[in-house]
């Protein structure tokens, strides 16, 4: 199930946060920012776990609404399971939304695979996004 982020999910978006970014991961102050900033377009992925039967967030995604996906994550263990994928999918199908764009580091090929084959490509550079690491800029029109 996918909704809207909440600041009760803050603890576990961290978490997730910290092991799919450990490089450079987002703090609180900048989850609560992106929750001021796209309260609609905040969203959790969000799973029931037998046995407990209680719900757990896996992923999350973050993009504006004019198809800017500003941060998108999927916890470790969950990974090559669609999660993402569903997530991505939320924003390609928003009712105003013609394109969908977001930055990937150069060096990680495992995200550009995830992204290409989405449907996405390669159509810019922005020099020392990450720092000291180029970003590609990687996008699906609709």
């Amino acid at each position: 199930m996918i909704r809207r982020f909440s600041f009760f999910d803050l603890d576990r978006v961290l978490e997730i946060e910290r092991q799919a970014f450990p490089k450079s991961p987002y703090n609180w102050a900048t989850f609560a920012n992106l929750q001021w900033l796209y309260p609609e377009t905040f969203l959790v992925y969000v799973e029931k776990i037998p046995p407990e039967e209680e719900a757990k967030i896996w992923g999350y995604i973050t993009f504006s609404e004019d198809g800017h996906i500003i941060s998108i994550a999927v916890h470790p263990e969950r990974r090559r399971q669609g999660i993402g994928k569903t997530l991505v999918g939320r924003v390609i199908t928003a009712p105003r939304v013609k394109r969908v764009w977001g930055e990937v580091r150069r060096n990680n090929a495992g995200a550009q695979a995830f992204y290409r084959s989405l449907g996405f490509a390669v159509v810019g550079m922005i020099s020392n996004y990450y720092g000291n690491e180029d970003a590609l800029i990687m996008e699906r029109l609709r």
